[in-house]
């Protein structure tokens, strides 16, 4: 599953559920990656972040794009206020998106993936508790190895480079 870190999307197979962010997207590598639930304004807005508070999922407001005075005076009220994205932890999504639910004037738009955001879920969990089951013996080795190899590794560049020099030279000679 891929995430705009940017605009704390995410996005389903190979198409962009959104326009006009043009950043790189990546793997989603922690259950607590700050994730977008919705755009919410005023009463939505005031009751969804009332019903995040009582469920106890963490959240934060966020500006979608900067507002000028221009719009407020040609909309008549604080558009600052109106355009707030909220933002949950990706593990709280799924009980996140059961509370958007009830508000029907907000869109849900992950809702007809929930099943694949489960799956994600479930799969980071279990990286999470396979990493801490690793007891620390086990994990030193683990990294000597890895350095172990690293350094082979750099070796024969070193010595295949040298190699190749070596026979283009003899070309020339």
């Amino acid at each position: 599953m891929k995430y705009c870190k940017v605009c704390k999307r995410l996005c389903f197979g190979d198409t962009l559920p959104f326009d006009g962010c043009k950043h790189k997207l990546r793997e989603i590598e922690d259950i607590n990656e700050p994730v977008r639930l919705c755009i919410a304004g005023g009463t939505e807005r005031a009751m969804l972040t009332g019903m995040l508070k009582d469920a106890q999922i963490p959240y934060v407001e966020e500006n979608v794009q900067p507002q000028g005075v221009a719009n407020e005076i040609v909309t008549g009220y604080d558009v600052k206020l109106s355009n707030i994205s909220v933002v949950v932890p990706f593990s709280a999504l799924p009980k996140a998106c059961e509370l958007l639910g009830a508000i029907e004037t907000l869109q849900n738009e992950y809702e007809p993936h929930m099943d694949e955001i489960k799956a994600e879920i479930r799969r980071l969990n279990a990286e999470k508790q396979e990493a801490k089951q690793m007891n620390p013996a086990l994990r030193t080795t683990v990294k000597v190895i890895t350095a172990l190899v690293f350094l082979a590794l750099v070796a024969l560049a070193v010595f295949g480079t040298d190699a190749l020099t070596s026979w283009i030279k003899s070309l020339f000679s």
